[in-house]
């Protein structure tokens, strides 16, 4: 009888469906923009400065660092246990060989010498190909490029010099990647750069990136790194300073989810009211049909949870559909997502969907007491008039 209830009114039955639905939707809905919108923030400034929070070492390195000095600490820093670290060398007179009108033109890019580690503390996307190799893989000279760099890459090579010098040092292009940047940059690997142009190594300086893990202390992470340079023999550290800006964009952050989470605080409310409207309406159309039940020997007691029944019953329908419909759209967004963008694909919200859910079931069973007391209360007798 309860099923059959939810088919007697097809047009009040569609209504209060489409009502749960969109509150079950609007919530999750909701809640994944703010989630997307945060991760996109956070993935944006990670690019240009790092994970949060992201440490800066300046280490005093001298300029005859040989290959084994490089490679050793290339290895270690990838196995560093109190987080993620990645070395970045300065090379001042590096520069490439871009095609002009009258022949070949030197020109200084933007070149940043580094190692397989720094994408895991400044997440860059890859366009295409690969990003560097790490330091105990074999590799030849290589490099990666951003996309604006595209334009130096002639038959997946970029012709490196040194400045003042006419020699050409081909280097391969593993990668495209998006970094946030406009500005043409080269990302070259250390390692492999040493080892077969030796005469360009001349590092006017050393910055160590340092991603510490959860829990971490920043001046223990740095205790280990300094220890780590005394052993391999590439410096100390001169300067230590939190190189992302976090605190910047935290607030945002925090303003924006308490924006989401109220609006979608707010559908939910009006789509509430919206079914407790229905079902006080129905219950005026169905009163005679009620009577006549009362009238033919039904209790009160199986009045109410007929009443009660096929509302919670609806609910139940519509939250599965609208949770499942919800999962498939969330499954689907990684394949709407461009290839460059920063952010990863998003997980579903399921505590979003359980509150929706179970606050659309609650509502649906609050909506049909007002309902069923009514319809208890309904006198046999006035169903003979």
């Amino acid at each position: 009888m309860i099923a059959k209830d939810l088919r007697i009114n097809p047009l009040r039955t569609s209504l209060t469906a489409l009502s749960m639905f969109i509150g079950i939707i609007a919530l999750i809905a909701g809640v994944l923009v703010g989630t997307l919108g945060r991760d996109y923030l956070e993935a944006v400034n990670a690019r240009l400065g790092g994970k949060s929070p992201t440490y800066s070492a300046i280490v005093d390195v001298p300029s005859s660092v040989n290959i084994q000095v490089v490679t050793a600490l290339q290895e270690r820093l990838a196995h560093f246990r109190p987080g993620i670290a990645s070395a970045q060398y300065h090379l001042n007179d590096l520069a490439i060989w871009a095609s002009s009108g009258d022949g070949n033109t030197e020109i200084r890019r933007v070149t940043i010498i580094t190692d397989a580690e720094r994408t895991r503390i400044m997440p860059a996307p890859i366009i295409e190909g690969t990003w560097l190799t790490g330091a105990d893989e074999p590799a030849t000279l290589e490099t990666a490029v951003n996309e604006s760099a595209r334009q130096y890459v002639h038959d997946g090579t970029v012709a490196l010099a040194r400045t003042g010098n006419p020699q050409q040092v081909p280097a391969r292009v593993n990668g495209v990647i998006a970094d946030g940047t406009d500005t043409p940059t080269i990302y070259v690997n250390a390692t492999t750069l040493q080892r077969y142009w030796p005469q360009a190594w001349e590092p006017d300086g050393l910055t160590i990136l340092v991603h510490p893990n959860e829990g971490v202390d920043d001046q223990h992470a740095k205790t280990v790194l300094d220890d780590l340079l005394s052993d391999v023999g590439t410096g100390s550290i001169s300067s230590w300073n939190r190189s992302n800006n976090a605190d910047d964009y935290e607030q945002v952050i925090g303003f924006l989810q308490l924006g989401v989470t109220v609006t979608a605080i707010l559908l939910l409310s009006v789509s509430a009211i919206g079914m407790i409207n229905i079902g006080l309406a129905g219950i005026e159309q169905r009163s005679h049909e009620l009577l006549i039940r009362r009238a033919l020997g039904a209790t009160r007691a199986s009045i109410a949870i007929q009443v009660i029944g096929s509302s919670v019953l609806l609910g139940l329908i519509i939250a599965f559909a609208a949770v499942l419909i919800s999962a498939v759209l969330v499954w689907a967004i990684p394949w709407m997502m461009p290839a460059d963008s920063p952010l990863e694909p998003p997980a579903y919200p399921y505590t979003a969907a359980m509150i929706a859910a179970c606050a659309s079931i609650v509502t649906s069973l609050v909506g049909s007491l007002a309902p069923a007391i009514k319809a208890i209360r309904l006198q046999p007798a006035l169903a003979l008039r």
